[in-house]
């Protein structure tokens, strides 16, 4: 651990920004749609284990910044809040629905994901492509 990293750790306007986020982002319309009543208080709960919201971890040592990571995401309409760095690696929450692509895109940049893939297709999907290639920018 790098010992300027440590107020990082502690900052508590990026987890209350995150918890908030947590709970702008939820998807209550179609919780609402699919199980009525029953599935505004399931994504409540889910809001507040935080579960609704996957964490996307690359690797700190790579030459991406962060504000790079989230602008790229940001291009294909990926939101992204709950920012950190935990050790080696910087880390970011999106959206449930979103996180696949969002992976997707980080591989397919060479971008190194270094937590676990929702999605273990990624890796194949994003090899189809020179290094470095990007999709189309989507609106």
């Amino acid at each position: 651990m790098n010992w300027s990293d440590l107020p990082a750790y502690f900052d508590p306007i990026d987890r209350i920004e995150g918890v908030i986020s947590t709970f702008r982002n939820a998807d209550w319309e179609n919780a609402y749609k699919d199980h009525g009543i029953v599935g505004v208080i399931e994504e409540f709960f889910a809001c507040i284990i935080s579960s609704n919201a996957p964490t996307i971890c690359v690797s700190r040592y790579s030459h991406w910044r962060g504000i790079d990571i989230e602008r790229l995401l940001y291009r294909h309409g990926v939101k992204v809040w709950d920012r950190g760095i935990a050790g080696d690696e910087l880390f970011f929450c999106v959206k449930r629905r979103q996180v696949k692509w969002a992976e997707y895109l980080l591989l397919r940049r060479g971008i190194p994901v270094t937590s676990i893939l929702y999605d273990p297709r990624n890796p194949k999907y994003a090899a189809r492509y020179a290094p470095g290639d990007a999709p189309p920018q989507r609106r």
